[in-house]
């Protein structure tokens, strides 16, 4: 039994086919090198095996859930493979017993109907009914599809009993916003790196003859085995290592980026053996000149920062919701400095516009969870405000005002919510920290701040929109809010360094803020990015490749839940498609 368990997991997490266990090459390795002894285990008897497998780790799960997990979050997405036949995934995001962020894959359903909004909500209902998550669901975050908008105007009423309200019947398209019940305030996230996505193709769209040119070379090189021969024996000649490239792919803008970047270390001799094998009619510019690389240098050091924040932002086991507002920052303050660049700013305007769409308004998750960095509270999301304010023209006076008054109302539900956990509290320490990092763009600016009270440097945040003031509204608006003005009203830590945990900062001081604590881990919960559900496919699609589309549905769910269980139990899940497609475009060495 034991070897046949490890079969489960060996064939789950490899993607090998599910008769291994009776091939005679599998077999005769075991016998010899490891067990004389070993049987054959036949494809009937190993299905029965992963369906035991899977089911006992689904038991786990559920009594984890059961008894150690205050929430979840979702991410969701729909895949459609070669085989034809679409699938949904639904995957949880929770904090365990020791503070730690931990990713599953719930459930990979067949969604062989039309991708409508009920199709979709009936699916993810289903699969959290069978893990007893109804009425434990913080958060979902989808991308930007109607359908997702359809899909949750309906799952609404099933998962907005966490914090113990009936949600209010709003419009199916409304977004969460300051006028939202306080149960259903955060409960759809769109997806932070898919309008990413969609603000970099506004510059790749302007950009694209740029790109082509650098596609129609590379495509050139790799289209002949004797022009790979002859450019391998090329650059050995010339002392560099050889390499093939490896072309982008046009639905994923990241992938355009790292075309980039890989070609640039072999400028010198991609460029003279393109010039000199590329055919062209006499009179015809070359198809690479020093004009096209400089261009490109240029674009790629633009997007450099939207990659790193797109990977950065698709991050599993920290944190991503408190880094959000840090990231408007630095992308309003990257375009704005782009604006006058003489190459560069024509693609800028139409990025500012599509920022100020998704982002000018922001997004009341990403305050609460900066608010609730002991590093920023109510000091640094003032300062953050009066920053935004002035990179994107926006007078955030009112914002400010109702995101405090929200932040109170939260509080007080889940006061009534676990305000018996409230046994005992002690006195918040005095904290000190190291250098800072990303923070100077925050707290290294040129509003003057006098006894701990910032004085906005944009005149329309008033001194009523201060901390101190900020601080006072919130006691006379919160009659038991006592650990959130506590909280608000101490000195915010100044450990400004990359390497400070936050969620062992709140687990160091559950025992001071023991309500507040409880609704920080939820809302530091929420993924920001849907890449974990998307990394889901990335397995699927190697699970249900050419010889194994045989696989029925059930079958393909098992594998995948086993599989990404196997990595969550090892910690292995971190970025496992971003990891892949940098791969792609490394490993293409022609002398390895």
């Amino acid at each position: 039994m034991r070897a046949r368990t490890e079969l489960v997991r060996l064939i789950a997490r490899l993607d090998v086919p599910i008769s291994l266990g009776e091939s005679e090459a599998f077999v005769e390795y075991i016998k010899n090198a490891h067990n004389p002894k070993y049987t054959k285990v036949s494809r009937q008897t190993t299905s029965r095996d992963i369906l035991k497998y899977f089911t006992d780790c689904k038991a786990k799960l559920v009594e984890t859930f059961t008894t150690s997990i205050n929430c979840v979050c979702l991410t969701s997405d729909i895949w459609s493979g070669n085989a034809k036949e679409d699938y949904i995934s639904v995957v949880a995001h929770y904090i365990n017993s020791d503070w730690q962020l931990e990713k599953r894959v719930l459930g990979l359903v067949l969604i062989d109907v039309s991708h409508n909004g009920q199709n979709i909500a009936d699916r993810v209902a289903s699969v959290l009914a069978d893990y007893g998550l109804s009425e434990k669901v913080f958060a979902v975050t989808l991308d930007n599809a109607s359908s997702n908008a359809s899909a949750m105007h309906k799952l609404k009423p099933i998962l907005s009993k966490y914090l113990g309200l009936e949600v209010i019947d709003e419009p199916e398209y409304a977004s969460s916003s300051l006028n939202n019940a306080v149960n259903s305030i955060f409960l759809h996230q769109r997806c932070a790196c898919h309008i990413l996505n969609l603000i970099v193709k506004e510059a790749l769209t302007t950009l694209k003859s740029l790109i082509e040119t650098f596609r129609t070379a590379i495509s050139f090189l790799n289209s002949s085995n004797q022009r790979i021969a002859a450019y391998k024996s090329y650059c050995i000649a010339t002392g560099v290592r050889p390499r093939k490239f490896q072309l982008d792919m046009e639905v994923r803008w990241n992938s355009t980026y790292l075309m980039l970047k890989h070609l640039f270390p072999h400028k010198s001799p991609f460029t003279t053996f393109i010039q000199a094998q590329y055919s062209r009619d006499e009179g015809e510019p070359l198809l690479l000149t020093e004009d096209h690389w400089m261009m490109a240098q240029k674009v790629l050091s633009f997007l450099e920062l939207f990659y790193d924040a797109t990977v950065t932002l698709s991050g599993v086991y920290y944190p991503t919701s408190p880094l959000m507002i840090h990231y408007l920052v630095k992308i309003s303050l990257h375009l704005k400095n782009y604006a006058n660049d003489v190459h560069i700013r024509s693609v800028v305007q139409p990025m500012i516009d599509k920022y100020n769409k998704y982002w000018r308004d922001i997004p009341l998750l990403y305050s609460f969870a900066f608010i609730l960095d002991p590093r920023a509270k109510m000091k640094g999301f003032t300062r953050v405000l009066r920053r935004l304010g002035n990179l994107t023209s926006t007078d955030y006076s009112a914002y400010l005002v109702g995101t405090r008054a929200r932040l109170a109302d939260v509080y007080n539900k889940y006061d009534e919510k676990y305000g018996a956990v409230r046994l005992r509290r002690t006195d918040p320490p005095v904290l000190s920290g190291k250098s800072r990092s990303a923070w100077d763009e925050i707290y290294d600016d040129d509003g003057p701040v006098l006894g701990g009270v910032i004085l906005p440097g944009n005149p329309n945040m008033s001194r009523d929109t201060s901390a101190t003031s900020l601080l006072n509204a919130v006691r006379s608006s919160a009659s038991n809010a006592s650990e959130l003005v506590s909280y608000l009203d101490c000195d915010t830590v100044n450990h400004l360094t990359d390497d400070f945990n936050i969620l062992d900062w709140w687990r160091q001081h559950k025992l001071t803020y023991p309500v507040l604590s409880i609704m920080a881990k939820d809302i530091l919960t929420v993924p920001v990015s849907t890449i974990s559900s998307e990394s889901t496919f990335s397995m699927t699609g190697r699970i249900i490749e050419e010889r194994r589309r045989s696989l029925k549905p059930e079958m393909v769910e098992m594998l995948t839940c086993i599989k990404d269980w196997e990595a969550a139990e090892a910690r292995l899940q971190q970025n496992v498609e971003d990891k892949e497609l940098e791969e792609a475009f490394e490993e293409l060495y022609l002398d390895s």
